[in-house]
């Protein structure tokens, strides 16, 4: 009799207990977590889902569709500034992160795609180019070279004045930036516009690129095709940084 009395008076507390152990599973088990990638068909669908995500879905399979189909290697601007788009809406960020699981046809498309993909991770050329600005050894050489490289602005020539400034900015940390920033912001179609015309009177076929890798489908930029600058600096270290200081010589010119 006592113990019967004595679980009486327990039950209450271990339906307590029950009823914290059930919430504390839910918690753990039953709330989606935030970090989780999803599986790639359904980021998709949700994607889908979305108009602006939808749209921009669709204006990325146009745009790269010659990629995606393995006719081509380099990844046309417009190409990759429809995956900017696609990543700047709500969904689109996931189906960059999309997990293919065991579907051949999913893991093709990402490695075809994946050198066009924008390197977020990667500094900014204004940004770059402000913390340049800041830091009076990186300052000073970014003077000298606006002062060498002149003609280079002009479109005449690469002189040899200009290239040795280059190789000294490479002995300056805050000017390394330069070398592996991406062009954005308000100037960036003036930064790829420099970048075409430093690949060609700067380092010429000799720098990696070919007048065969111009891009007869590039509508929206002047400049050759983004996604090479990493590419580009394997053989000519600083030809991202030529176009970014270049910027403000352009800037002062209009």
């Amino acid at each position: 009799m006592t113990s019967s009395s004595s679980l009486m008076e327990r039950a209450p507390r271990l339906a307590w207990l029950v009823l914290i152990l059930f919430l504390i599973l839910g918690v753990c088990f039953g709330s989606p977590n935030p970090n989780h990638r999803l599986v790639c068909w359904k980021a998709i669908f949700k994607c889908h889902a979305e108009p602006e995500c939808h749209y921009a879905y669709d204006q990325y399979l146009y745009a790269c569709a010659s990629v995606l189909s393995g006719e081509r290697k380099k990844c046309p601007s417009h190409c990759i500034s429809s995956l900017i788009q696609l990543n700047l809406t709500r969904s689109g960020p996931a189906l960059e992160d999309c997990d293919c699981a065991a579907d051949p046809r999913c893991k093709r498309t990402k490695q075809a795609i994946e050198p066009c993909v924008p390197r977020t991770s990667t500094m900014g050329c204004t940004e770059a180019r402000l913390q340049c600005g800041l830091d009076p050894a990186c300052s000073s050489a970014m003077k000298d070279y606006v002062f060498h490289c002149r003609k280079l602005f002009g479109g005449q020539r690469c002189t040899e004045s200009c290239s040795r400034t280059i190789a000294d900015m490479r002995s300056i940390p805050k000017a390394q930036q330069l070398d592996t920033c991406v062009c954005d912001g308000t100037e960036r179609n003036i930064c790829e516009y420099i970048k075409g015309k430093m690949r060609t009177l700067c380092f010429g076929e000799g720098s990696g690129y070919a007048d065969s890798d111009e891009d007869p489908d590039d509508i929206y930029l002047d400049g050759d095709d983004y996604p090479n600058v990493e590419n580009a600096c394997a053989s000519a270290p600083f030809l991202t940084l030529f176009h970014t200081l270049t910027i403000i010589v352009a800037s002062k010119v209009i």
